[in-house]
């Protein structure tokens, strides 16, 4: 696109302040926030590539007390204000509509993913009070995995702009959802909402055990070891590949243009952006890092060495 960077092309600016991406629209981002909320939804909510489809499964098979063959790509949905459609195209994204209009009539509990910012959330948040999950994740693994993604999505034709410029765009929160340092602590602002849980990625990779037993504590719900270990096995790397693949070939079979459920599962390599990022954008990161995080107590884990502070 002549005179503009190549990955603003796939952002929506929302109320000419929210940077959105072009698979929704102002009418779906409007019905997000008009939207009906349930006492009993369960909203999962979380920086793009942090963890999202993982804590969706979680969420599911604990309330199917791990019964994988349960689930179906019914439940397995793209985020709610995105139309589950393959690509940025604006006229299939106007024709398919957002995946929150599919969802009105899903019976309770429902399982709701987003990642907008807080501020965007349905208006009857406050009033209804439904359980609200939010997982983070270093944020300089949230880049390289986000750009990975991008270009899966990306039509095969097109020639993508380097890593360099999606980094630009990223940090200085011109690309979709903002930065994910704005995005982490509006959520931050809510930890002590008697509503709300927060869980880090990393704890999910070091000790799913323990996130899935406080995830069900969380939701009210008592697992016995078999149903534990049940949604252990189903929430697996290996057993999500199989199930995601299975609703995409299901999808194709039944001719539906939606996004390929599997390229949502990924191993989540912890530190893989040190593989790519240079010296320049690493510094560059770790200073916007201290600037915009010093008072969150959730990321000092991702904090460079020589910000650490005592807790």
């Amino acid at each position: 696109m002549e005179g503009k960077r190549f990955y603003m092309q796939y952002v929506f600016m929302y109320k000419d302040e929210f940077p959105v991406p072009t698979m929704t629209n102002e009418k779906a981002m409007k019905e997000l926030e008009d939207m009906d909320v349930r006492e009993d939804d369960i909203f999962i909510v979380t920086y793009p590539k942090s963890g999202t489809h993982w804590m969706q499964e979680i969420v599911h098979l604990i309330l199917v007390n791990g019964n994988a063959e349960m689930l179906t790509s019914k439940e397995r949905r793209p985020v709610i204000e995105l139309a589950d459609v393959m690509g940025f195209d604006p006229d299939l994204v106007a024709a398919a509509g957002p995946v929150l209009r599919e969802m009105k009539d899903t019976p309770s509990p429902r399982v709701l993913s987003s990642h907008v910012r807080y501020c965007l959330l349905p208006k009857q948040l406050q009033e209804k009070r439904p359980k609200l999950i939010y997982v983070y994740r270093h944020p300089k693994d949230v880049l390289i995995s986000y750009y990975d993604f991008l270009l899966k999505m990306i039509k095969p034709e097109v020639k993508p702009a380097p890593f360099e410029e999606f980094f630009d765009d990223t940090v200085s929160g011109q690309f979709q959802y903002g930065t994910w340092f704005d995005h982490v602590l509006e959520y931050y602002n809510h930890k002590d909402d008697n509503n709300f849980f927060a869980v880090p990625f990393e704890d999910m990779k070091q000790d799913l055990h323990k996130v899935v037993q406080d995830v069900a504590s969380f939701l009210g719900k008592s697992l016995d070891d078999a149903t534990l270990q049940r949604v252990l096995e189903g929430a697996s790397f290996e057993a999500m590949k199989k199930s995601f693949q299975k609703d995409h070939e299901k999808n194709v079979s039944e001719g539906k243009e939606v996004i390929k459920a599997h390229i949502f599962v990924r191993k989540g390599k912890v530190g893989q952006w040190k593989e790519t990022f240079t010296p320049e954008q690493n510094k560059r990161f770790d200073i916007l890092f201290r600037d915009k995080m010093k008072d969150c107590e959730w990321t000092r884990a991702y904090a460079p060495d020589s910000s650490k502070m005592e807790a």
